[in-house]
């Protein structure tokens, strides 16, 4: 192997292993990513606020120095603006309340999903069929994962941070040995 190619595969080495370090981090301490993510996508959400009020206050003055009378519907913009500098701020306050919102719309797919599943499920003929037999557990899983995340969104938090850690670990790793097992 030339130095060069060597030389390339560092980069691929070094994301393999952070990512596969960022994975044990999410398995072993996922409440505190849970307060690190809301945190931080509570301040996208002020930044982002701030950034389309000064836009709305930018829009109006260049309406009226203008004369172009009233910047119509703008309003929208400052309003939208104001609700989520709001949200960030709560969520800078509260941020685990992110993660919580988030489980609970999983909760609600899952939940949904399982049933049109289920229903799918009993329009297959075949009532003795290994795949439909297949097919109801899955749906039922479902349901019950759904319902699970609804009742109790923050254990459900926990455990989706917990399996992305497993798959952060499992990508880390593959990237490491498909670099390492790569032919010249």
């Amino acid at each position: 192997m030339t130095k060069n190619k060597s030389v390339s595969r560092v980069p691929k080495y070094i994301s393999g292993f952070m990512t596969a370090l960022a994975g044990v981090f999410f398995f072993l301490f996922p409440e505190t990513v849970s307060g690190v993510l809301g945190i931080l996508w509570g301040i996208v959400l002020v930044v982002a606020g701030i950034a389309g009020a000064v836009d709305y206050a930018l829009c109006i003055k260049s309406f009226k120095e203008e004369n172009y009378g009233n910047a119509a519907g703008a309003e929208i913009v400052l309003v939208y603006s104001i609700i989520i500098t709001v949200l960030g701020i709560i969520f800078m306050i509260r941020p685990n309340l992110v993660m919580q919102l988030l489980s609970f719309v999983i909760g609600i797919y899952f939940l949904i999903d399982g049933i049109v599943k289920l229903r799918n499920c009993t329009l297959v003929p075949k009532l003795k069929d290994i795949l439909w037999c297949v097919m109801l557990m899955l749906s039922v899983a479902l349901i019950v994962a759904g319902i699970a995340l609804l009742i109790n969104p923050f254990s459900g938090t926990l455990t989706v941070i917990r399996f992305s850690g497993i798959a952060f670990i499992i990508s880390g790793i593959e990237s490491i040995a498909e670099e390492s097992f790569k032919k010249n």
